[in-house]
Protein backbone atom coordinates (compact mmCIF):
# COMPACT_ATOMS: atom_id res chain seq x y z
CA UNK A 1 0.00 0.00 0.00
CA UNK A 2 1.35 3.42 -0.95
CA UNK A 3 1.69 6.06 1.72
CA UNK A 4 1.39 9.78 1.32
CA UNK A 5 2.35 12.80 3.37
CA UNK A 6 -0.17 14.58 5.56
CA UNK A 7 0.30 18.31 5.03
CA UNK A 8 -0.07 20.57 8.07
CA UNK A 9 -2.19 23.39 6.66
CA UNK A 10 -2.31 25.10 10.06
CA UNK A 11 1.47 25.52 10.00
CA UNK A 12 1.37 27.13 6.56
CA UNK A 13 -1.45 29.43 7.64
CA UNK A 14 0.48 30.43 10.76
CA UNK A 15 3.73 31.10 8.88
CA UNK A 16 1.92 32.98 6.13
CA UNK A 17 0.03 35.17 8.58
CA UNK A 18 3.25 35.96 10.45
CA UNK A 19 4.79 37.06 7.15
CA UNK A 20 1.78 39.24 6.32
CA UNK A 21 0.42 36.90 3.64
CA UNK A 22 -3.31 36.85 4.28
CA UNK A 23 -4.63 35.34 1.07
CA UNK A 24 -3.88 32.29 -1.06
CA UNK A 25 -2.73 34.70 -3.74
CA UNK A 26 -0.17 36.18 -1.33
CA UNK A 27 1.08 32.69 -0.39
CA UNK A 28 1.30 31.66 -4.04
CA UNK A 29 3.21 34.80 -4.93
CA UNK A 30 5.74 34.31 -2.12
CA UNK A 31 6.26 30.58 -2.68
CA UNK A 32 6.06 30.43 -6.48
CA UNK A 33 3.46 27.67 -6.14
CA UNK A 34 0.26 27.99 -8.17
CA UNK A 35 -2.68 29.43 -6.26
CA UNK A 36 -4.82 26.43 -7.19
CA UNK A 37 -2.23 24.12 -5.62
CA UNK A 38 -2.19 26.24 -2.45
CA UNK A 39 -5.98 26.00 -2.33
CA UNK A 40 -5.92 22.22 -2.66
CA UNK A 41 -3.18 21.92 -0.02
CA UNK A 42 -5.03 24.05 2.48
CA UNK A 43 -8.28 22.16 1.96
CA UNK A 44 -6.58 18.76 2.15
CA UNK A 45 -7.57 17.74 -1.38
CA UNK A 46 -4.02 17.02 -2.54
CA UNK A 47 -0.79 15.55 -1.30
CA UNK A 48 2.17 17.92 -1.62
CA UNK A 49 5.07 17.08 -3.88
CA UNK A 50 8.59 17.39 -2.56
CA UNK A 51 9.19 20.45 -4.74
CA UNK A 52 6.05 22.14 -3.38
CA UNK A 53 7.09 21.38 0.19
CA UNK A 54 10.56 22.73 -0.53
CA UNK A 55 9.19 25.95 -2.00
CA UNK A 56 6.88 26.52 0.96
CA UNK A 57 9.60 25.70 3.50
CA UNK A 58 12.11 28.02 1.83
CA UNK A 59 9.63 30.88 1.48
CA UNK A 60 8.62 30.80 5.13
CA UNK A 61 11.90 29.74 6.75
CA UNK A 62 10.65 26.44 8.05
CA UNK A 63 11.53 22.78 7.62
CA UNK A 64 9.86 19.93 5.77
CA UNK A 65 9.38 18.15 9.10
CA UNK A 66 7.36 21.09 10.37
CA UNK A 67 5.09 21.01 7.30
CA UNK A 68 4.22 17.32 7.26
CA UNK A 69 2.87 14.97 9.86
CA UNK A 70 3.97 11.44 9.08
CA UNK A 71 2.16 9.54 6.42
CA UNK A 72 -1.35 8.36 5.80
CA UNK A 73 -2.03 5.23 3.78
CA UNK A 74 -3.41 5.71 0.30
CA UNK A 75 -6.47 3.63 -0.48
CA UNK A 76 -5.66 0.34 -2.17
CA UNK A 77 -6.75 0.15 -5.79
CA UNK A 78 -9.84 -1.93 -6.41
CA UNK A 79 -9.16 -4.61 -9.05
CA UNK A 80 -11.43 -4.61 -12.06
CA UNK A 81 -13.83 -7.48 -12.27
CA UNK A 82 -13.75 -9.49 -15.44
CA UNK A 83 -16.78 -11.06 -17.01
CA UNK A 84 -19.33 -9.10 -15.02
CA UNK A 85 -22.62 -9.16 -16.90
Amino acid sequence: MKKRLRFKAAVLNEKAEAAGDLTMHDIAKRTGVRESTISRLLSGRTTPTLSTLGAVAAAYGTTLDELVDGVIPSPAPVPAQRGAA
